[in-house]
């Protein structure tokens, strides 16, 4: 039976969207299914696009590109109920050739990238939920939708976290996702004027300002982080919430991001603004979400789908990873073709995988999840940083204490033991 297409990319994300692009520049018959009405409706992230991988196939992109704003100072902090305690990193150079991160709205973003595969040559189809892959054997060789099948030597999985089509099969064996690989990103989207934004942030042009939190105050288990950023005339809030700390407590999602929302260190911000958009999705957890194999009979797994969300316990990244694999795919099902050989040997895709650093980033890294998700610092250690710089910088009455001493209150207020901060500290150190 004649195959349809030379490749169908399923998932029209920053990896689908890019794969697309690449497979259709390299001459591929491709199609790149969206089960969303437009490219993008379906997509959410944490908003920031770092580093520059869409270069090697749109150069000027972040000129056409509908970008947000440029990225040039990163707070990364701690609350308690009511207090905060913070440290940012402010980089100029950031809002300038070659920039290192821009905020998007990926109802944008993607949109666009949708375009440029269109015009590179790719046949775009959204509105399609497909039904499941198209397999013989261990093999598979398309895509099923409303009964009919779609034929090619290679798919490309870029369908997220969720993937349908991925889980209860080879690829992913378990028919249910891991909650405790598995995260819970709520967002909302608040619209204030540029001006507004500029004079409440101290910002200038389409310089851009970005924040990550870790709130002390979730009910008790539940862990999370939190996050705002600015956009060109709008401010994206939300959560990011461990799925198997929500099991079996009477925590709601809409009542956390409120909390988070309405705190003192974050609610200045919103004053005035008026809220335009709310959503929310699953996201991989790293490492411990990728599938059995990013490749196989017929098949490659990329972007979110893959696991390749990373996270260092400072820094949260996705689309970049997300862009880099959907690309290394492209190549790979390219060199396939072009080899005159059967495509269904993909080998090729994870050795480029490790070649340009995803998979050594992600292994490095694997651990972080042993300090990232440790309940104290979602309870205690909030409450223990706060009270110690409290204490270290106000005028109370009495003689000044060494910060020694400081230091030992605050962690007897925390209810730290010792023995607890040597190994949460020595698991950081080995860890980070």
């Amino acid at each position: 039976m004649a195959d349809d297409f030379d490749v169908i990319v399923v998932g029209a994300g920053m990896a689908g969207g890019a794969a697309a692009i690449r497979l259709a520049k390299g001459g591929a018959s491709v199609l790149l299914l969206e089960r969303g009405a437009e490219a993008g409706t379906k997509n959410l992230s944490g908003g920031i696009l770092w580093g520059r991988d869409l270069d090697r196939i749109l150069p000027g992109w972040t000129e056409a590109m509908p970008l947000e704003r440029h990225i040039v100072r990163k707070r990364f902090g701690l609350l308690t109920g009511s207090r905060s305690v913070s440290f940012e990193y402010s980089d100029p150079g950031w809002g300038a050739p070659p920039y290192a991160g821009h905020s998007v709205l990926r109802s944008r973003t993607d949109a666009w990238l949708a375009k440029e595969a269109e015009s590179a040559g790719a046949n775009v189809v959204t509105s399609v939920p497909v039904d499941r892959l198209a397999w013989e054997g261990r093999r598979v060789v398309g895509v099923v939708q409303g009964g009919e099948t779609m034929r090619a030597p290679v798919t490309i999985l870029a369908d997220g976290a969720n993937s349908r089509l991925a889980l209860g099969t080879p690829i992913r064996p378990d028919p249910r996702l891991s909650g405790a690989a598995t995260e819970l990103g709520v967002k909302e989207v608040w619209k204030l004027s540029k001006e507004g934004i500029d004079e409440r942030f101290g910002l200038s042009g389409l310089d851009g300002h970005a924040e990550e939190w870790v709130p002390g105050f979730f009910p008790p288990g539940v862990m999370g982080g939190g996050f705002l950023y600015t956009n060109r005339d709008t401010l994206s809030v939300g959560i990011i919430l461990h799925l198997g700390s929500m099991f079996g407590r009477s925590a709601r999602s809409a009542d956390l991001i409120e909390r988070f929302r309405t705190h003192p260190a974050i609610a200045p911000r919103l004053a005035g603004a008026e809220l335009v958009e709310y959503g929310a999705k699953l996201i991989s957890s790293g490492w411990a979400s990728r599938p059995s194999s990013f490749y196989g009979d017929g098949w490659m797994v990329a972007g979110d789908a893959a696991g390749f969300v990373f996270s260092n316990g400072v820094v949260i990244q996705g689309m970049n990873y997300a862009v880099r694999s959907g690309l290394e795919a492209a190549e790979t099902a390219l060199a396939a073709k072009g080899s005159g050989g059967p495509a269904a040997r993909l080998a090729e895709y994870e050795r480029r995988l490790e070649a340009t650093g995803i998979l050594g980033d992600f292994r490095d890294f694997a651990k972080m999840d042993r300090v990232k998700w440790n309940p104290r610092f979602y309870t205690e250690y909030p409450e223990f940083a706060a009270d110690l710089l409290g204490r270290m910088m106000s005028d109370s009455e009495g003689p000044k204490r060494p910060a020694r001493e400081s230091a030992e209150a605050a962690r007897k207020r925390a209810r730290l033991s010792r023995l607890r901060l040597l190994r949460d500290g020595y698991s950081l150190w080995r860890n980070l």
